[in-house]
């Protein structure tokens, strides 16, 4: 058999003594013994290995017999850096190993003199992912001169010849390792395993009383994950027998498994809740490593609760990952949101900031879909949540993320102090038991016929399995259903052929006053656009989603009305806004509208005077700045049009409409002002706002 071999070092900690790249690493450097042709260990029977060790720069050759797989060089520190705060080193040691041959030996020495059995260290690979899921899994790492090596979780009990162990409960692991060492080598280390407990206490959803859940919420209010951190169980209460303080025995190590050391002392703090103990606790002491005693008298045997201790995990920070579709790539992309706690282990993450950078003020809807799906405003995304703390690592220990099941929504929407369900938009969510509210700021929109307009909704991905539609049904002037139905009334002959006009259409006697459009398309906010002329005895039509199935026709949305403007297209400017429920608003001018023009912010120079007879003039205009002002005008509103109309002046966006085919629209600015809406004892008032438009490019010296 052919064999080589390898120097490993296994390092069991890093330390950073300062922040210029300064770097302390502890660990065990070994021989490996591999078998050349299966690359997998094998015994070294007695092989020779010569090897160079460098320390400091000063080299030496040593030999040494291998008889196991394995063959301990050095334990201690490897690397030792350290820069000043300006950079320059001012210790630097280290120790290297490099191999030089191996030499075939015989067969292994018969007596042998020590035990070189060691568990080196344990990876945890994968926590247990819920109380009771019993699915974590660790893998031993351990060496010996002599192999083969046969691993134990029970205390010796059973033994396997692999070092991974599966299908384990969290908490504290006592692990055992043997080798073939006719000495009778074993060495044992200890190893809690985490239990991912569920930290989610509350986020911004909102139960409604049917049981529906919303998860759609406004992005311009606080949007906020509550966790509780919950570092250990407890496995037992009882009294301490020297002073009678109560002794808590933990689901934990208290040591450190690659050092041997106390991470616990006497006079840490740790925060309890239990039944009996809620509150910061100084620690009186540590009994053996799994148990301390706390410097409060014992009060109750009541375990049900957890105990937090910093010192086992330093610099803890809760990671709260969002992750989303970028609407101009089309790509899945993250945020991740860190969060420390407070004494108690609360941990409220406000994700508002970061939801509100995945929503634009921007509008691609070209109006030629009746359902456009508007991800600009809306945006779905879900959350996960991990576990960090500093373990001495480059990194630290970051615990596997933990998805909450349910997507969330968010919308560019600003919700009011009083405001029903808070920044939860539950009230203009669909339910099949309570309807909802459409998404615009007035009571009874006006639409204006050969205008581009439309009107939000939420469609949740509930809908889809329901096939729904909206329902529009035209009214009179007495809000009154127009005679007519869902197909229009044609006239026909004694043998059932249609009566034609002289086009060749069908004889027309009973108008269609009730449409019904099919909607569909994946969650978000919807936008309905409407587009079409109505007939003059038409004055107002309602709006309303619904759908059907074997029990008959139901509702999904409240019954929205909206106003036929009749008003003379005669120079009207259109305006449309985004409103503080999230969606666009628009609506018509037809007063006289007043035009300005505003000039300001002339340069002037002064030119020095050398010919008093032929010089043009002493000063000279530079530069200046001019924008057109439009003052916008309508009288006799009701107040229910002018509260609609009041979120244009505070509006983020406003566009005028420039062109109606193909729709273009141009970004105005309301003017800032104090301004005089209605008097509340009268039902009309006038209504004005002026706006600058874009400014006039002028040549400049």
């Amino acid at each position: 058999m052919n064999i080589t071999a390898t120097i490993n070092e296994i390092i069991s900690s890093t330390t950073y003594p300062d922040q210029n790249g300064g770097r302390i690493d502890q660990g065990d450097v070994f021989i490996s013994i591999i078998d050349a042709d299966t690359r997998q260990p094998t015994n070294g029977n007695n092989c020779e290995v010569t090897y160079q060790r460098n320390q400091n720069g000063i080299t030496n050759n040593y030999t040494v017999i291998v008889a196991g797989q394995s063959f301990p060089l050095y334990s201690g520190v490897i690397r030792d850096f350290e820069y000043s705060p300006q950079g320059d080193m001012i210790r630097s040691d280290y120790v290297s190993f490099t191999l030089i041959s191996v030499k075939a030996g015989n067969t292994p020495p018969v007596n042998p003199s020590v035990c070189d059995l060691k568990i080196n260290y344990i990876d945890i690979n994968k926590i247990e992912s819920a109380p009771g899921a019993a699915d974590a899994q660790i893998t031993v790492h351990a060496s010996s001169s002599f192999a083969s090596i046969s691993y134990s979780i029970d205390m010796g009990q059973n033994w396997q010849s692999s070092a991974v162990f599966t299908g384990l409960s969290g908490g504290l692991k006592h692990v055992m390792v043997k080798d073939s060492n006719p000495l009778g080598c074993t060495d044992t280390a200890d190893v809690s395993i985490p239990t991912a407990t569920n930290l989610l206490t509350g986020d911004p959803s909102v139960a409604l009383p049917d049981g529906y859940v919303s998860r759609w919420n406004a992005a311009f209010n606080p949007i906020v994950f509550t966790y509780q951190r919950k570092d250990f169980t407890i496995k037992s209460i009882t009294a301490d027998s020297e002073k009678g303080y109560a002794s808590i025995s933990i689901n934990a190590n208290l040591n450190n498994t690659n050092t041997g050391l106390a991470k616990v002392k006497e006079g840490d703090k740790v925060y309890l809740y239990t039944p009996a103990y809620k509150g910061i606790y100084i620690v009186d002491k540590v009994i053996g490593i799994s148990t301390i005693v706390i410097n409060t008298p014992f009060a109750g045997d009541d375990i049900t609760g957890f105990i937090n201790i910093n010192s086992m995990y330093p610099y803890y920070e809760l990671h709260t990952r969002i992750t989303y579709t970028d609407p101009l790539t089309n790509a899945s992309a993250t945020i991740k949101s860190v969060n420390r706690p407070d004494n108690t282990g609360l941990i409220k993450a406000d994700l508002s900031n970061f939801l509100q950078s995945l929503l634009r003020p921007f509008d691609g809807n070209n109006y030629n879909q009746i359902d456009y799906r508007d991800t600009n405003l809306c945006a779905e995304f879900t959350v996960e949540y991990a576990q960090h703390y500093d373990d001495g690592s480059a990194e630290g220990f970051t615990s596997n993320f933990n998805q909450i099941q349910h997507p969330y929504y968010v919308v560019y929407a600003a919700k009011q102090l009083g405001d029903k369900y808070g920044g939860n938009l539950a009230a203009y969510v669909p339910d099949i038991n309570s309807p909802a509210q459409w998404i615009t700021d007035f009571k009874e929109p006006a639409y204006s016929a050969g205008y581009p307009f439309d009107i939000g909704f939420l469609y949740t991905g509930e809908m889809s399995t329901l096939q729904p539609y909206c329902q529009l049904t035209l009214l009179d002037i007495n809000r009154n259903q127009l005679p007519g139905g869902s197909e229009p009334d044609y006239l026909q002959n004694e043998d059932n052929s249609w009566i034609l006009n002289e086009d060749g259409s069908k004889f027309n006697i009973g108008n269609q006053t009730s449409f019904t459009m099919p909607l569909s398309g994946l969650g978000g906010l919807h936008r309905l656009v409407i587009n079409a002329n109505f007939p003059p005895e038409a004055y107002y039509f309602n709006l309303q989603i619904r759908y059907d199935n074997e029990n008959g026709s139901h509702s999904l949305t409240q019954l929205q009305t909206m106003r036929i403007d009749d008003a003379v297209d005669d120079n009207s400017v259109y305006l449309r806004w985004i409103g503080l429920s999230g969606a666009w608003n628009y609506y018509r001018f037809v007063f006289n509208q007043e035009i300005s023009l505003d000039v300001q912010n002339a340069v002037i120079i002064k030119n020095f005077v050398q010919n008093w007879q032929s010089q043009q003039g002493i000063e000279e205009v530079i530069s200046k700045s001019a924008g057109q002002k439009m003052k916008v005008m309508a009288e006799d509103l009701s107040v229910n049009d002018i509260r609609g109309l009041q979120s244009i002046k505070y509006s983020p966006k406003v566009q005028m409409l420039m062109n109606k085919n193909p729709v273009k629209w141009q970004t105005i600015v309301i003017n800032t002002a104090t301004y005089s809406e209605y008097e509340t004892r009268n039902g009309q008032a006038p209504f004005s706002i002026t706006f600058n438009m874009p400014s006039i490019n002028i040549q400049t010296q």
